[in-house]
């Protein structure tokens, strides 16, 4: 039994009329076209429309014939209408009325192209697009012609997008549909897709029109062509051009160039003159294109002579040659070594004045120049004058900079006021060149003359006006003065580029101040300068230099975040501070997840981790890493085998010591005088005086004279054994021939006497060596040790103080080795006190630092604030080594006796 029928609820209206679909398209309609549109706001703000309007409402208001004949209103009604109830129909249905309504063509339709472009955006593909177009096409009847142009409209605005691909799917719909498109559009739809190298997709969608039968002109031809030549199938562009010709399309000169250059392109040239001769014949001219095509086409198979020709009968017919076919001619010639060729063209085409005058010639001297025939390069340039053609600017910049590169700094000055002489309007390119020059020599004084110069002229400085300045002043430790000139770079309103931030963050990692190189860094990321390998590499060393090993890591993996490439120098480095803080063990593992994900390490980075094994004393690890490399073919350099003979020196095997030495003649590995001081300076540490005197004359043998670290290296042993005497002699010796002691030679005198207690005479040996402007932090760093092992604590803290007014600011290890001798007498607060002060003059406490004071506090008691250092440690980014823990551990096994207990976090 049916059911009867819902009774209204209380307070809510009976259905009428209005509330039905057709009711509440009367509604709109009566809005529309019957009411002002300034109450069209008020009217669409009611409840009744606001709740029950939807879409389907508004599209069936624009079927209305009232509606149909109004566009500009209906258009104005959609605008007040929320865009969820304007639906692609309603959109579709509203462009086309506006094509209906015009009398002119669809291109003075901004309105109908303004709605399309909606629809576009509004519909997730061109499928959904086409389709709504073609439903409203068919809700009522529109002017002949509309629908074409709209579907015209509709695949422009997805070329407007650049989305081509979808434009070639409105096509492809509207050939399957009926709906003609305009042939322009088609052929700038295939256009697009051949810019984005949618070649193949060209040629099908190409294919599909001629199978649909869609009225081919010339445009759409010439793209066809365009396609199959792309996709190297010249028949059948071939077979398109005479089924062009067959169907009686009129046509120009550009399908047959189009096609010609194809042929040229691969290497068909002689295809190419048929088509020319064959476009001749029916009557088309040849143009200019025509004509450098096959020029480019002979100089491409470099059939010299016969581009030649063809340039005679461009200029026959009063054609330009253009500047390319002149550059391909030239280029040839000078491939085949004839330059009187090349020079005899030039000048021919500068007299008749169809090119540049100097556009060959330059060309020429440039890559004469690239190619390290300077000579020559010279040679065409002092003939020039003579052949009528005068250099211009770019001749002389080109030369100029050849100077500079060669370090003909006064030649290339010469040649620079020689052009400034001949009125040339000199530009930035030969001063950036002379500003480089002067800096590679460390004449800053010159570079720097010259940039104020260049400034006084109106020239605008750009980044590689600057950059060689501050990569010298950094390369010179003067970072101080390239700041100032980075900022004077930013108040000229020059921007910085990769190189300038990545050689002062290299500064400044270079000089421990990772703080000021991260400051850079970030600056560089916030100016939207993005950093490169070199950039991401010159940080993770720095951090790694200082043992920061978590900000190295962090760092390693932003740059793979980033999508840049880690290579050897980021890997050594990383491998570098996982030895020196973690052990070689832990560099091991990062090496095998390396290699595990395909990473080819070479012998930087290898030689790396082996030395790490070596230093920790690991020789056999050591000896199983060489033969890894051995084995997988790594080249093996001078360092590898430096390092590994050391550790076969360490495990005295004589026999393997003998090998390696044959092993490196065969490969033409030559000692030099880093490999004899590394042999000399084992045999030293082992107190072998004897073997160490034979790597000298054998170092000599080699033909290797020693240097001023060889003597300090013998010296320093000389020094420790106790045979200052013969030390002494050595260093005599070193005066007299050509190397001076510096102050790491002195040094080793300095700390014989500290050691022996020989205070008095090493604060006289320590006067000389300030006289001698020798005296580092080092040298104090050695006084004030021997103050501390002779117990006289107060005249090290007076020393360190007497040295901050000298000029030589103390350093962590300064105070870390007073403060251990604090510690050692118990004067814990003092030690403190020191601490405080040497991290308020900022100062960074390393390991050895922490670790002392950590063992110490624990040995007397105070706890918490071994804890606390620990804490400001890790806090720092310093990570624990063994000696850490085994301090730690120390601590709370005090505690546990204390009956305490204590809560360890790492």
């Amino acid at each position: 039994m049916p059911l009867p029928p819902r009774r209204p609820l209380a307070g809510q209206p009976n259905a009428t009329p209005a509330t039905s679909d057709s009711g509440m398209v009367k509604l709109l309609a009566d809005i529309l076209h019957h009411t002002a549109p300034s109450t069209w706001p008020s009217a669409l703000a009611a409840p009744l429309l606001r709740q029950r309007l939807a879409p389907a409402h508004v599209s069936s208001l624009l079927v209305l014939p009232a509606s149909l004949g109004r566009p500009d209103l209906s258009r104005r009604f959609l605008l007040l209408l929320p865009s969820h109830l304007v639906s692609p129909v309603s959109l579709s249905l509203l462009a086309l009325s506006f094509l209906s309504s015009s009398p002119s063509s669809p291109a003075s339709s901004p309105h109908a192209a303004s709605l399309l472009l909606s629809l576009v955006s509004s519909t997730p593909s061109a499928s959904s697009s086409f389709s709504s177009l073609s439903h409203a096409n068919t809700l009522a009847t529109f002017r002949p012609g509309a629908a074409t142009a709209a579907v015209t409209l509709l695949a422009s605005s997805y070329l407007r997008l650049r989305r081509a691909r979808d434009a070639a799917d409105v096509l492809r719909l509207s050939l399957s549909s009926g709906i003609a498109m305009k042939q322009y559009t088609a052929s700038q739809i295939l256009f697009a897709l051949i810019k984005i190298r949618q070649f193949a997709l060209a040629r099908d969608l190409f294919d599909e029109m001629v199978q649909c039968k869609f009225p081919l002109d010339e445009y759409v031809y010439t793209a066809g062509i365009r396609a199959y030549c792309e996709i190297r199938n010249l028949d059948g562009a071939r077979g398109l051009l005479t089924r062009m010709e067959s169907k009686g399309v009129k046509g120009s000169a550009v399908p047959y160039n189009v096609l010609m250059y194809g042929l040229c392109r691969n290497n068909r040239v002689l295809e190419a003159v048929e088509v020319k001769n064959s476009m001749v014949g029916r009557g088309i001219v040849a143009d200019e294109v025509t004509y450098r095509t096959l020029v480019y086409g002979f100089c491409r198979t470099e059939e010299l002579e016969m581009a030649l020709e063809m340039t005679d009968d461009m200029l026959s017919l009063h054609f330009v040659p253009s500047v390319a076919s002149c550059s391909f001619m030239v280029d040839g010639l000078r491939k085949r070594g004839h330059v009187d060729k090349a020079f005899r063209l030039a000048c021919h085409l500068g007299e008749l004045g169809m090119v540049p005058n100097l556009f060959a010639c330059n060309a020429l001297i440039d890559k004469l120049c690239k190619d390290g025939r300077f000579r020559e390069a010279e040679r065409l340039f002092r003939g020039m004058a003579n052949r009528g053609l005068e250099p211009n600017v770019v001749t002389y910049a080109i030369l100029i900079h050849s100077l500079c590169k060669r370090g003909m700094m006064d030649d290339a000055l010469c040649m620079f006021d020689r052009m400034r002489e001949k009125g040339i309007r000199v530009t930035v390119y030969p001063y950036n060149s002379l500003i480089n020059g002067y800096c590679q020599h460390d004449n800053f004084h010159q570079a720097r003359g010259l940039l104020n110069e260049m400034v006084e002229k109106g020239l605008a400085p750009s980044a590689a006006s600057y950059s060689p300045l501050i990569a010298g002043l950094c390369r010179k430790g003067d970072l101080a003065s390239a700041m100032e000139l980075h900022r004077e770079m930013a108040r000229n309103g020059v921007s910085g580029n990769v190189y300038t931030f990545t050689t002062l963050i290299s500064g400044f990692c270079k000089d421990g101040n990772m703080d000021e190189a991260a400051r850079l860094f970030n600056k560089m990321i916030d100016s939207s300068v993005v950093p490169n390998e070199v950039t991401f590499n010159v940080m993770i060393e720095g951090y790694c230099r200082v043992g920061n090993v978590r900000k190295a890591f962090q760092l390693y993996d932003q740059m793979v975040d980033r999508g840049l490439t880690p290579d050897n120098y980021t890997y050594r480095s990383l491998i570098s501070v996982l030895c020196l803080t973690l052990g070689a063990m832990k560099a091991k593992e990062f090496v095998d997840d390396l290699e595990n994900n395909c990473v080819v390490l070479n012998s930087f980075s290898l030689t790396t981790l082996m030395y790490g094994f070596c230093k920790e004393g690991r020789l056999t690890e050591t000896f199983h890493i060489w033969d890894e490399m051995r084995a997988r073919g790594v080249k093996l350099d001078l360092i590898s085998f430096t390092v590994i003979v050391y550790a076969a020196l360490k495990l005295h095997d004589r026999e393997k010591i003998s090998v390696l030495f044959r092993e490196m003649k065969e490969k033409g590995v030559k000692p030099d005088n880093v490999f004899h001081t590394c042999m000399i300076g084992v045999h030293s540490k082992e107190e072998n005086i004897v073997q160490a005197l034979n790597c000298w004359d054998k170092m000599i043998a080699d033909g290797c004279s020693p240097n001023v670290v060889t003597y300090t290296v013998l010296i320093n042993h000389l020094c420790k054994s106790g045979y200052l005497t013969s030390a002494q002699i050595l260093c005599e010796e070193m005066l007299v021939g050509r190397f001076l002691p510096n102050s790491f030679t002195y040094n080793c005198f300095l700390d014989y006497l500290a050691n022996k207690g020989e205070l008095e005479k090493a604060k006289v040996l320590h006067a000389t060596i300030l006289e001698g402007c020798l005296a580092n932090t080092v040298t104090f760093n050695t006084l004030i040790k021997g103050f501390c092992k002779a117990g006289q604590i107060q005249g090290a803290i007076d020393l360190m103080q007497k040295n901050t007014e000298s000029g030589f600011f103390p350093d962590c290890i300064s105070y870390s080795t007073i403060i251990n001798e604090l510690c050692k007498v118990g004067d814990i607060n003092t030690a403190f006190q020191l601490w405080n002060e040497m991290l308020y003059k900022g100062l960074k406490p390393d390991i050895v630092a922490y670790n002392i004071l950590i063992r110490w506090c624990n040995i007397h008691g105070e706890f918490d604030k071994g804890l606390g250092i620990y804490s400001d440690m890790v806090k720092n980014g310093v990570q624990p080594n063994w000696d850490t823990y085994r301090a730690l551990f120390l601590g709370a096994s005090l505690m546990t006796t204390k009956g305490k207990t204590l809560l360890l976090t790492t």
